[in-house]
Parts: structure tokens; sequence; C-alpha cells
């Protein structure tokens, strides 16, 4: 494994007072152009809460005072990427909003705004968590949302009586047996994850 793996970040969920929140537009590799959520590397000896508020200042020239813990995230891509993001909201308390040499662009969005913009699969699912932007919303960040539909199925030996219910055979009907439900957990892989 590489050395100073796993890395560990912090990034803050910013609304301003029209309830809208802060993205960034990366300026560089990887996700260079997506929107992105304010954050970075927490230094050694440095608290979640100071790191957050060191890289808001930093990548956009606001100050902002830390509200609470939102979730954390993990990102795992070996052999070359495991990052752990403790994502918390904030308040935003001043500064003049300037992007950074990390980010291109600075905006404020609002949940109908976000729906639309290109966002890392990551982000995308902490807007979706924060309930920010809806399940529904289709993806444009490259994610496929699989919907499942189950019908009941007759059988070609099925019979049905006159009013169109199944009728059960006659073993069937002799057999009382309570039935115990079966339930399957299995995670379902696409495109090579495991």
């Amino acid at each position: 494994m590489p050395e100073g793996l796993p890395r560990v970040g912090s990034a803050l969920l910013v609304r301003d007072g029209d309830n809208r929140i802060l993205l960034g537009k990366r300026n560089k590799d990887p996700q260079r152009g997506s929107w992105v959520i304010p954050g970075g590397k927490i230094r050694a000896f440095e608290s979640v809460d100071e790191a957050a508020c060191r890289e808001l200042r930093e990548e956009t020239g606001l100050e902002v005072e830390v509200k609470g813990r939102f979730r954390v995230y993990e990102i795992i891509n070996p052999p070359h990427e495991h990052r752990i993001i403790i994502y918390s909201w904030g308040k935003l308390v001043g500064g003049t909003a300037k992007a950074s040499d990390d980010l291109s662009e600075l905006a404020f969005f609002s949940p109908h705004q976000l729906s639309g913009l290109q966002t890392s699969p990551l982000v995308r699912k902490v807007l979706i968590d924060a309930g920010l932007v809806g399940h529904d919303v289709a993806e444009h960040s490259g994610q496929r949302q699989l919907n499942f539909v189950f019908l009941p199925v007759l059988l070609h030996s099925a019979k049905t009586n006159a009013s169109g219910r199944l009728r059960q055979s006659k073993a069937a009907r002799r057999t009382h047996s309570k039935r115990t439900p079966r339930i399957d957990n299995a995670p379902l892989l696409f495109d090579g994850q495991s």
C-alpha cells in the first residue's frame, strides 16, 4: 500500500442566507471541471473543524463557523486511492468570495440548480444524503441507478377458477404448513466494483 494512506480530509456544506449551498468548480485533476464541496486534507494535530475552516478560507476566501457534523464518507480505489472525508455543516460569517488555484469558480446554488450540475459520484451522494438533491434526479455524473420492478408471474401449469382466482391443487390444500419468508441480502456489483 502506498505510504500515507488513507488520507483524511474535512469538507464543509456551507449555506448562505438564502439557503443556497456553496460549491467550487475543480481546477485540477482528478474531476477537473466538476463542482465540488470545498475542503481538503487534515494536517497533523489539526482538528476536523480547524481543517475545514482553514481549507475553506484558503480555497474560497470565506470565513465560516462549523455548526456540527453531517457524515463521514470513504473512497477506496486500490491500489492508489483511499480517502476518508468528514463532512460538516458550516455557517458563513464573513470574508470575500474568491476562487483559489484549486478552484476555477465559486457559486452558491439553490437545490433546484444543484440537480443539473456536473459533480463527482461522491459529491452527488453527499448532496442527496443531505436532502439538497432528490433521489429521482437524472445522474449527470456518470453514475447509473437501476430501478427494479417485481411483477407476479403465473406459471403455465397454474389453473384459475371462474372468478379468475388461482386454484390450489389438492396436494396444496392438504398442506397447511407455515412458510418461512426467505430474505436474501447480497450486494449488487456493477462495472467491476467489488
